[in-house]
């Protein structure tokens, strides 16, 4: 009998049914493309930052990282393009990762300090698992880079009530400053205060508080075809914002002979930090007034017990703020009184 064997049974013993494709090896699973990489100028050097890939490319979790490589190649300043871009790419740093962190959707962030004037740097990133098997490169960065702005000179800081002013002179060459802030014993935060480059000599810091300490640094911007290289900073500049501004002096004040003494009253200031107030009297030919209590009352009145009959005094009012400083107004309108109990 003459047996007939189809094709495709031929075909399925030696490589299997055409109809599905090979499962793809585990092995050869490697981490999502980086696509978030970033370059960042800062104080004379190039901050790389991106984020930890969290899936591998079937998009099953991401548990074998074992580190980043960053590649750059390097090319010639002309005119406004590169010469030279992305004809030879190495390996100029590999970072590894701590085993032991999960560190999937992380920030990571590497500075280098080793650019040239008149250069063009294009760096990439890839992902390395522990089978040393690399993801794609990620999405590349072009650095336009020059020589570095030097520091604003002859800076000046000036405090305020919950703000600080300060002003510096000009630096040849730049085209925009960035302005620093930090509280003592702490670093420079990596982004400054202002979102883009001032264009003036000046800024005011109005997200401060009174009686605390901080320290300010100014870093002159050059712009390098699309890359703000950023100079070096000035040396900390200390400033202590403080209320300097008193309340102002009470008003309608009014004085009553009681059984029990002379019963100051007057009217509510409508200052917002208000602390209290003070109460001052003179005897009746004395020259200065003399506190009658050492700390502010809280209230629009005041009762003096130490008073004799038939005599004349000489009352005043101040108030005081909430700061450290405790700020004193003027003296109200005096008002005079004969004790008559």
């Amino acid at each position: 009998m003459n047996l007939r064997i189809p094709a495709c049974f031929l075909f399925a013993l030696l490589l299997g049914c055409g109809i599905k494709s090979a499962p793809v090896s585990r092995d050869t699973l490697v981490a999502k493309r980086i696509v978030d990489l970033e370059a960042i100028p800062r104080d004379e050097r190039l901050i790389l930052t991106w984020s930890v890939p969290k899936e591998n490319t079937d998009k099953s979790p991401l548990k074998d990282l074992e580190e980043f490589r960053i590649l750059r190649s390097e090319g010639i300043l002309a005119a406004d393009g590169c010469r030279g871009c992305g004809e030879k790419t190495r390996v100029v740093h590999e970072l590894k990762v701590n085993p032991g962190e999960d560190s999937r959707g992380k920030r990571v962030s590497l500075s280098f300090q080793d650019h040239e004037p008149r250069k063009v740097y294009v760096y990439e990133v890839v992902s390395v698992n522990r089978k040393g098997y690399p993801s794609p490169p990620s999405n590349p960065v072009t650095v336009y880079w020059d020589y570095t702005p030097s520091a604003p000179g002859r800076v000046k800081a000036e405090r305020g009530d919950k703000k600080v002013d300060l002003f510096w002179e000009e630096v040849l060459g730049a085209s925009g400053y960035n302005v620093y802030r930090r509280k003592e014993e702490e670093a420079y935060p990596p982004s400054p205060l202002n979102r883009r480059p001032l264009t003036e000599t000046m800024y005011t810091d109005l997200q401060v508080e009174n009686d605390k300490r901080y320290v300010y640094s100014i870093r002159a911007v050059k712009q390098v075809v699309k890359t703000e290289v950023e100079g070096r900073g000035t040396l900390g500049i200390p400033v202590t914002p403080m209320d300097l501004i008193p309340p102002g002096p009470p008003a309608g004040l009014v004085a009553v002979s009681l059984p029990k003494g002379v019963e100051l009253n007057w009217r509510k200031n409508p200052e917002p930090d208000l602390l209290g107030y003070f109460v001052y009297r003179r005897n009746r030919g004395e020259e200065t007034f003399k506190r009658l209590h050492e700390n502010p009352v809280t209230r629009e009145t005041f009762l003096d017990k130490e008073v004799e009959r038939e005599k004349e005094y000489d009352y005043a009012v101040t108030a005081v703020d909430q700061s450290m400083r405790k700020n004193e107004s003027p003296f109200s309108e005096e008002i005079s009184v004969t004790y008559s109990y």
